[in-house]
C-alpha cells in the first residue's frame, strides 16, 4: 500500500523518487539546500531540495566475504552481541550482514549495534583513553549564534 502511494506521489509528480542511486553529497548552511545522487550507470546529478528521505531495501550478499575466515550463519556473519565483533579480533558486523539470537532487522538496531561496536573499536585503538559519551540532545547546534 505504502509502495503504491509513493508510486503515485512520483506519478503526480509531487516527488521525485529516484531508485538505485548511491548519495555522493548533501550541501547546506544549517539547513538542507541540496544534494547529489549518483544513480546506476548515470553521472551524479545535484537535486535542490528542503527534504530528503534516504530509503534502503539491501538484500545482503557476502560474496568474497566468505573466504575471510568468519564464522558464518544462514548467510550472516555470526557475532557477539556484546560489541558486534565476529571471531576474528578487530573485525565487526553490524545491520543485515550479522547474525545473533534474536535479531531483528530493523534500522534502528543496525543504529544499535553501530554504536556498541564503535565504542569497542576506540577501546581497541586507544586502550588508554576513557570514552566520554555526550548527549547530543542536548548540545544544540554548534554553529548557530
Amino acid at each position: 500500500d505504502s509502495v503504491e502511494k509513493v508510486d503515485q506521489l512520483a506519478r503526480d509528480g509531487k516527488i521525485q523518487l529516484i531508485t538505485e542511486a548511491q548519495v555522493t553529497g548533501m550541501d547546506g548552511d544549517h539547513k538542507l539546500s541540496s544534494i547529489e545522487v549518483t544513480p546506476k550507470n548515470q553521472d551524479a546529478i545535484k537535486i535542490d531540495t528542503d527534504h530528503f528521505i534516504p530509503l534502503f531495501g539491501l538484500s545482503p550478499k557476502l560474496g568474497p566475504i566468505k573466504e575471510w575466515g568468519l564464522n558464518l550463519g544462514k548467510e550472516a556473519i555470526l557475532v557477539d552481541t556484546k560489541d558486534y565483533q565476529t571471531n576474528v579480533p578487530g573485525i565487526f558486523a553490524i545491520g543485515d550482514i550479522n547474525q545473533y539470537e534474536g535479531k531483528l532487522k530493523l534500522i534502528l538496531c543496525g543504529f544499535h549495534e553501530a554504536t556498541l561496536a564503535v565504542q569497542s573499536c576506540y577501546k581497541r585503538i586507544f586502550p588508554d583513553k576513557k570514552l566520554v559519551l555526550k548527549y547530543t540532545t542536548v548540545m544544540g547546534d554548534p554553529g548557530a549564534k
